[in-house]
């Protein structure tokens, strides 16, 4: 799988809160332990069978939840399967559910701290941001910290702060074994590549966010492409493609393995930044 981006989606939310069948997709595989689970092309969130109960990670808005709920029973699991939550980062597109998803299955909720601060602090930033969304407060039940991974049955997964799009964003890396030859992959998320928080515009408004972010998600790029990563998956589905293969997934067929996709991908989120600060 080569890394390929595709354009956004023109209205989201909108589409989402008054005709969601235009972005509605259903659940697929993509990668030995976890599912797209969304219900939509939007936001991704992404649901591990741990063996020991289930992880997801992100809720995106409450107007596409049912869709989410939904995606989780055509599995054949049950909401109250879920025994983590973790949220990339306080965005009302990615913790939007999070308070009706913490309500349907019980689960603890991840979140960092720095973005936990933020959200609380500026509501009017992270939480309130379109008229057709009507997201809810929640209280995290955990912090990460990069010294400790989120453990859950036969899953370990390594959190890093990844601070740029927001101050708190979160990236995720985890190990699955495939059945079927053994091998073991390298998947990992990133908590948010935005742009549209790491400009000059964006800067002189905020009460929170400053121009330290957009320098630090700059040097943390390094780093960050010199992770080996086997399957890369999107926080949005735009920004690495995925959706064109949904439902090609098999154990012997392996539609998302290809460790150039992660840097490639990271690579083009500095170029897009950097031209912001000329």
């Amino acid at each position: 799988m080569s890394f390929r981006c595709t354009k956004p989606i023109l209205h989201p939310v909108k589409t989402l809160a008054y005709e969601p069948w235009e972005i509605a997709i259903k659940p697929f595989q993509v990668s030995p332990q976890t599912w797209y689970v969304s219900g939509q092309t939007w936001v991704g969130c992404y649901l591990i069978d741990t063996g020991d109960g289930l992880i997801l990670i992100d809720t995106a808005i409450p107007e596409s939840v049912y869709l989410l709920v939904d995606s989780i029973y055509r599995l054949g699991y049950k909401p109250e399967d879920i025994k983590k939550i973790l949220l990339s980062h306080a965005h009302f597109d990615h913790f939007g559910g999070a308070a009706a998803m913490k309500k349907l299955t019980g689960a603890q909720l991840y979140m960092s701290k720095e973005d936990y601060d933020f959200y609380k602090a500026c509501p009017e930033e992270t939480m309130v941001l379109d008229p057709d969304s009507h997201p809810q407060d929640f209280e995290a039940d955990a912090f990460y910290s990069d010294e400790e991974p989120v453990r859950l049955g036969n899953i370990s997964i390594q959190t890093m702060l990844t601070p740029g799009h927001t101050i708190g964003c979160t990236s995720f890396f985890w190990k699955e074994k495939n059945p079927e030859n053994g091998e073991t992959y390298a998947v990992a998320m990133h908590g948010g590549v935005g742009a549209n928080t790491m400009n000059d515009e964006y800067y002189s408004t905020s009460r929170y966010l400053t121009p330290d972010l957009r320098i630090r998600f700059i040097e943390d790029s390094e780093k960050l492409r010199a992770i080996h990563v086997d399957i890369a998956l999107p926080s949005h589905p735009n920004q690495i493609e995925i959706v064109d293969r949904a439902g090609q997934y098999t154990h012997k067929n392996q539609p998302y393995l290809d460790d150039t996709v992660w840097p490639d991908f990271i690579d083009k989120r500095i170029r897009q930044v950097k031209v912001l600060m000329k």
